[in-house]
């Protein structure tokens, strides 16, 4: 609970400001070669799944197995573009509402660039969790095949 005698405005120094505006350059940088890599990954998502089909069905051994096909292929790259996606767009617009922020001395927009940034790496944090507990999962489960290996 904040106090009610508490100062709650904050000023930026210069150099803080600065600070914030290179930080805001080099995000609005990131964003945007992100943007390009997610339109590579969608294009990528479609090639390599026609290319896993042709290939499938040119190969001397047959059909691959039941869902390593080329729809496969195509979904997992499209997860994975569309994963990448939030934190680009969330540090995209950290860059721009910040950066509009600065110039224009609004208070309003600066928190709305930070708040962005923080659904950015919020968004980082979760997806981080998540793949640690698949991570464990692999382990886990590696390890019960290497004993049933043993035993068996």
């Amino acid at each position: 609970m904040l106090d009610s005698n508490m100062n709650t405005e904050l000023s930026l120094t210069t150099s803080a400001k600065s600070f914030l505006l290179e930080t805001a350059k080099w995000a609005k940088f990131l964003a945007i070669v992100g943007f390009v890599m997610i339109g590579i990954m969608v294009i990528a998502a479609f090639s390599m799944g026609a290319l896993f089909s042709s290939m499938s069905s040119m190969s001397e051994f047959g059909e691959l197995p039941a869902g390593l096909g080329g729809g496969f292929f195509t979904v997992i790259y499209l997860i994975m573009a569309l994963l990448y996606f939030f934190p680009t767009l969330y540090l995209y617009r950290f860059a721009t509402k910040t950066k509009s922020a600065l110039e224009s001395s609004s208070s309003d927009q600066l928190s709305g660039g930070i708040e962005n940034l923080k659904s950015t790496f919020k968004f980082m944090g979760i997806l981080m969790i998540i793949l640690l507990g698949f991570y464990a999962l692999i382990i886990v489960f590696a390890i019960i095949g290497g004993i049933a290996g043993l035993a068996g």
